[in-house]
């Protein structure tokens, strides 16, 4: 009984060092374009555990790809993505986009084709246009050249250069968000294989969507996990002793 509490308050000390870890990451994120909130859940946790993170709020998940984040076979921790929506800021800059709506852009990234809701764009010294880090952003037919053109983009992301049409920007949805994985922090890619859908989404050029992270709240569940975690040593701390005046009765006993 001494040692399964003991391995009860490892486990919920070992979960709650990987949820400080994700929201860190998920501040560090909070003025990042485009970026989507990491959560954790887990599998087979005990009731310590369980009473502990009753006051950690962990909300706006979606049916994201689970990946598994340790390898302890007794605690099954795992990451999903929540895609709510961010704010729409409004910049006035001819290559900042954003989606009203569902669906990401498609870039072509020299690990293939990856998704993304960052539409912070800039053009190339050959006028192809791109994502700040570098990948190609795609149209309908490829790469998009504007070099020294007027580019405008409509609603429904038809592009025009010098007032004439040219291509449309690639916005795709899925009907199984479950198949995106985080590379990065705002690419996704596909973990299988699924066919896109049409959007219902409209392309908004001069604006961003910021991050979908909520930096006080945040804070709040930093605060909580950091109490749940001396709550958990605390138990630690106290099962070890016990542990010890068993030891040394049964020495005497001898």
């Amino acid at each position: 009984m001494l040692y399964e509490g003991m391995q009860r308050a490892v486990e919920s000390m070992s979960y709650l060092v990987k949820v400080q870890e994700i929201m860190t990451n998920n501040l560090a994120n909070a003025s990042t374009t485009g970026y989507k909130q990491d959560v954790t859940v887990v599998g087979n946790f005990g009731d310590l555990l369980q009473k502990n993170m009753k006051s950690i709020e962990l909300t706006g998940m979606d049916n994201s790809a689970e990946v598994v984040v340790n390898d302890n076979p007794t605690l099954a921790i795992k990451q999903k993505t929540s895609f709510a929506k961010g704010n729409l800021a409004r910049t006035d800059m001819e290559f900042d986009f954003a989606l009203d709506g569902n669906g990401f852009f498609a870039v072509s990234t020299p690990n293939g084709v990856r998704y993304t809701r960052n539409g912070s764009f800039t053009v190339d010294s050959e006028g192809v246009l791109k994502t700040k880090d570098g990948a190609v952003v795609l149209g309908q037919k490829g790469p998009i050249k504007i070099k020294d053109a007027k580019f405008e983009v409509k609603e429904d992301g038809s592009i025009f250069v010098n007032n004439q049409f040219v291509d449309k920007l690639m916005v795709v949805d899925f009907q199984d968000y479950g198949a995106l994985v985080k590379e990065g922090a705002t690419y996704f890619k596909l973990s299988r294989d699924v066919q896109p859908i049409e959007p219902n989404t409209r392309v908004l050029q001069g604006f961003l969507e910021t991050s979908n992270v909520n930096p006080i709240k945040e804070m709040v569940n930093m605060v909580n996990v950091l109490r749940s975690f001396e709550m958990s040593q605390k138990v630690l701390q106290s099962q070890d002793e016990q542990m010890k005046k068993h030891i040394e009765q049964v020495s005497r006993m001898r």
